[in-house]
């Protein structure tokens, strides 16, 4: 299974190493999100998803704490941070079209590679599956109303844990944060890169996922469970769809270029 920043599988020895160095265990941590990604990912949306259902009032306390007094929510009206908020809804307007341009354009032509089409694929299929359809499903199907609707600052719609189906919201809901999907797929684009660029780049790249992210709770738009695993879903998909088109990456670009020149043809 390729690694997020490696372009083959860690070794066995590598991982024995990292294991094997006393009381490091950020290096035993590492190996072990080497080794095994998507159970690590998962296992963390599973506990983080625990910890908000056992205890909701969590969300609340964060909300209060970006609300006024009056229970509205101030920081919805900074300029600076409306603009935050709309640059984050365009960037995916300017990002895919880009990334399906250069999918093309590797299909029908010879040219020296700038993106690997099944690198290309990878992306566009886990912003169909992620920010496009598994959020969306989830909006529709637990109904949990966003923070500034609720009773709890001035609203009218009751409050309700992080996966509890409700019926308080029937369009546009609060679970899960569809910015804050988007936000994390700053970091799919960055696997994009060549291996040597990604960790920088991603490192690069947190500031603005927690900025955009971050921003819906001051808004009253989402609670932290929203924003939390909505990031830890996406990580969880994004480390399960990796190692599909990687691992079978030359298979995928031949057959995308194959069907490029009968197009052409």
């Amino acid at each position: 299974m390729s690694s997020l920043f490696q372009s083959t599988a860690i070794s066995a020895n590598g991982i024995r190493r990292l294991r094997a160095s006393p009381g490091l265990w950020a290096g035993r941590a590492r190996a072990r999100m080497e080794d095994q990604p998507i159970a690590v990912a998962g296992a963390l949306t599973i506990c983080a998803a625990f910890v908000f259902m056992a205890f909701p009032g969590m969300d609340l306390v964060v909300s209060r704490w970006a609300a006024s007094a009056a229970g509205d929510f101030p920081l919805s009206r900074e300029p600076a941070l409306r603009a935050l908020r709309d640059i984050n809804r365009i960037l995916p307007y300017f990002i895919l079209p880009c990334v399906l341009f250069l999918l093309v354009v590797q299909a029908v032509t010879l040219r020296p590679r700038l993106l690997r089409p099944h690198k290309a694929l990878f992306f566009l299929t886990f912003y169909a599956l992620g920010p496009g359809l598994l959020i969306q499903a989830l909006k529709r199907l637990v109904g949990r109303a966003r923070p500034y609707d609720i009773t709890d600052f001035g609203g009218s719609l009751p409050f309700t844990p992080a996966w509890q189906v409700s019926s308080a919201c029937s369009r546009s809901c609060s679970f899960a944060s569809g910015e804050s999907a988007t936000a994390i797929a700053l970091v799919a684009l960055a696997l994009l890169l060549p291996v040597h660029w990604r960790r920088a780049t991603i490192i690069a790249v947190i500031p603005l996922i927690l900025a955009f992210s971050l921003n819906r709770i001051v808004f009253g738009a989402h609670f932290l469970s929203d924003v939390v695993l909505a990031w830890l879903m996406m990580l969880w998909l994004m480390t399960w769809l990796w190692p599909i088109f990687t691992d079978n990456g030359e298979r995928i670009d031949a057959a995308v270029q194959r069907l490029g020149r009968r197009r052409t043809r």
